[in-house]
């Protein structure tokens, strides 16, 4: 199986390693919008923490993200691969503190005879032009409704603002 980016990178990568093509994906967060904060051009790095199949992932990445969106859409570009991912999160209201993006992604398909499930839960944390946190990523397969793997990998990722407004509360 292919190594898989660490970040939010892995989102982009199983949405657009066939076809560079844009796909809306819900997830819940904890916040009624996307902070402000986290708008702008990022220098990220993704460094793995742990993993039961350190194989199958990539160690250490090191990528160029462009984020933007309105409401509850976050736009997420990739400078260095040309990808782009509209990711629509769910608000839990009374719970917005104006610094943290967290959501869940899931995904399902087929590859042969295989159902592959892919899960993926960051949670960064905003600090004026830095965010910190973690995104943990499982890749479970199944045969026949059975499952016969189970792939975990959780990275430490650090976003360094390169440009763009690090107001959190606009």
């Amino acid at each position: 199986m292919k190594k898989i980016c660490s970040g939010l990178i892995i989102l982009i990568i199983f949405l657009f390693a066939p076809v560079c093509r844009a796909e809306t994906l819900k997830g819940g967060t904890t916040f009624d919008v996307i902070p402000k904060g986290f708008f702008g051009i990022w220098h990220v790095t993704s460094k793995m923490e742990s993993s039961n199949n350190p194989k199958m992932f990539n160690k250490l990445s090191v990528d160029i993200w462009n984020l933007s969106g309105a409401g509850n859409v976050l736009i997420l570009e990739n400078a260095m691969t040309g990808a782009k991912s509209w990711i629509e999160v769910e608000s839990n209201k009374g719970s917005f503190d104006g610094k943290t993006l967290k959501f869940n992604r899931r995904k399902e398909k087929k590859e042969g005879k295989y159902t592959v499930v892919e899960k993926e839960s960051p949670e960064f944390v905003l600090d004026g032009n830095i965010f910190k946190g973690f995104d943990t990523f499982i890749v479970e397969k199944y045969e026949n409704n059975k499952l016969i793997s189970k792939d975990i990998v959780k990275y430490i990722v650090i976003g360094q603002k390169i440009s763009g407004e690090s107001r959190i509360n606009e």
